[in-house]
This record gives structure tokens, sequence and C-alpha cells, in this order.
């Protein structure tokens, strides 16, 4: 009876977490499968599959979802505050380098910055790390920034033209708005030096190592700035991130060609971006296999980088829980 009881808890857990809280935008989607696969496709035709991966990257961070309710012009913000820190990343890459000596302070900064501004989010900080840990910010080929700056406005021409949203969705700014102004300060200190550690304790011998990157990115998109939307959103990845890393993990032993990469990125993108706004689960199921595939579009990946990843996720998950308890605690009688 006990073990009965707790596979129901257990169950309605994970139903409650998988329940949709808003509609599937699927235009949006198959724009972010098409700014995704598009680029790499050229790139391998092209015979430069770092360039096209490089240019594909800043969709996975420029689609994202856009604030419930927000209309043509509140999109374009968007689009235009997305690609300014995606672009920006790009040329401080390239001219301060992929050390962590430069990764450390531009995650941070990046980071503290985005956390007061809503339009802004941890897209800047993810660039950072994204375009760090590729080289891309350098590429022998492309001027700073470049590559990311066309990433960038590729994306942004396939979406902008699409019919805005009516109906309620995800909304990242949303709890970002709500609160004191001293609270959203603190959330940015903190989502700045848990990121910034992370990226020194992953990266103390020079450059991060293996796929430690990944407990950065958890960190920066697990911590919200409640302790109930972190725990929530911890959750979520750990179920998401946990299951895609399965089906991730069995892709890359069949080890896909650049063609096929290209393909799978682009359907499983689609997929992540279409169902986001109805539930952030659904993204977490669909984005290791794109995130996995793409960020090591030309190099070959054992299977069990998938495991590592998940672990990782786990963990950051587990620390930005404990974060609010220990780092800067809340003041239950303000507010």
């Amino acid at each position: 009876m006990v073990i009965r009881s707790k596979v129901r808890v257990v169950s309605d857990t994970v139903t409650a977490l998988l329940r949709p809280e808003g509609r599937p935008r699927y235009a949006d989607g198959v724009a972010a499968g098409v700014a995704l696969a598009a680029p790499l496709v050229v790139g391998a035709w092209a015979g430069h599959p770092a360039i096209g991966a490089s240019v594909a990257m800043p969709a996975v961070l420029v689609a994202m979802p856009f604030p419930s309710g927000a209309g043509r012009a509140e999109r374009a913000r968007c689009l235009a505050a997305r690609t300014v820190g995606v672009t920006a990343a790009g040329v401080f890459v390239a001219l301060a380098g992929s050390g962590v000596a430069a990764l450390a302070p531009g995650v941070a900064v990046a980071a503290f910055i985005g956390a007061l501004l809503p339009r802004m989010g941890t897209t800047a900080a993810l660039a950072v790390l994204l375009v760090g840990i590729t080289g891309d910010g350098a590429h022998p080929l492309v001027l700073p920034g470049l590559a990311q700056l066309v990433g960038c406005l590729w994306t942004a021409a396939l979406l902008l033209p699409l019919r805005p949203a009516t109906t309620p969705g995800d909304a990242p700014g949303r709890a970002r708005t709500a609160g004191s102004s001293a609270a959203i300060v603190r959330h940015a200190g903190r989502l700045a030096l848990l990121s910034g550690a992370a990226t020194v304790a992953t990266g103390w011998q020079g450059s991060l190592w293996g796929e430690g990157h990944w407990l950065v990115t958890s960190l920066l998109l697990t911590l919200q700035p409640t302790p109930e939307g972190t725990r929530t959103k911890s959750a979520k990845r750990v179920l998401g991130n946990s299951v895609g890393g399965v089906v991730a993990a069995g892709l890359l032993l069949a080890h896909p060609g650049a063609y096929a990469v290209a393909a799978v990125v682009g359907v499983s993108g689609a997929a992540a971006y279409a169902f986001r706004p109805a539930n952030y689960a659904y993204w977490a199921l669909a984005s290791p296999v794109l995130l996995l595939l793409l960020s090591d579009f030309d190099e070959s990946v054992p299977w069990y980088a998938a495991v590592v990843r998940v672990a990782l996720n786990l963990l950051g998950g587990l620390i930005t829980v404990l974060a609010h308890r220990w780092l800067w605690p809340a003041n239950d009688r303000v507010g």
C-alpha cells in the first residue's frame, strides 16, 4: 500500500508538471526549425559546417517565446534586444578570448544586466557562454560578431512577420516584473554570482572542462526571482532533460552525418519552440536533442555525454533551489 501510494504521488506530480499552461505556437515553431536547420545545411554544402553552426546557434536564443500578449511592436523590441545581446557576446568573445578569465566575468555581468532587463533576460549571458565554448566569436573567415548578427537577423526575419499570439502563453518576463526593485536586484546579484562562480569552478584550468558549461546553463535557465518559481522550473528541467537526454544519447550512438543532424535539429527545434509556450517542461523534453547536436555539430561526441549533461542539469537545479535559502534569502516580513 505504501509503495502504491508513493507511485500515485509521483504520477500526480508528473501529470501536474506536464499539464498544458498555454497554447502551442506552431508557426513560431516552424520558423525556429527553419532558422536552425537552414544554416547547417548551407554550411555543410559549402564545406564550412562550423560557420553554419555559428549562424544557427543564435536562433536558439533569439527564437525564445515572447511575453504573453506581445504585439508586433513588442516582438520587434524583444528581437532587437536579443540581437544586440547575442552580437555583443560574439564581439566580446572574439576580442577577450574564450578562456575562463574572460568568460567568467562576461557571463556574470551579462547575467546581472539581463536580469534587470526583461527583454534581454539570460540571452546575452547564454550567448557569451555558447560562443565562448564553440570558439565561433573569432572564426578566421568572419568579422567578430558577424556570424551572430547574421544568425539573429535571419531568425528575426522569419519570426517577426508571423501573427502575434492573442492567447496567454509562456511569459518569461512575468515573474521578473513582480515584486520590489530590491528583490529584482537581489535576484540579479544571485544569478551573476552563481553563474560566474560556476564558470570559474568548471574552468579553473583555463577553459571550461568537458561538459562543464551545462552546469552554468542550468543555473542561468533555472534560477528564478522567487523560490516557488525556481522549484517549479527545476522540477520541469529534471523531468524533461532526463527523458530528452536518453533520446539524445540514442541518436549519438547512430553517429548521424551533417545533413541528418541538420534534419534532426530542425525537427526537434520546431517541436521545442512550438510547445514551449504551452509548458516549459515540453521544451525541456525536446531541447537536449537540439542543443546536444547543435553545440557539437562538427565533432564526434560519445553517447554518455548526454548522461553527463543531465547530471549537471540536476546539480544546477539543486544549487538554485538551495541558493534561495542560503544566498540573500528574501525577508518574509517585507512586502
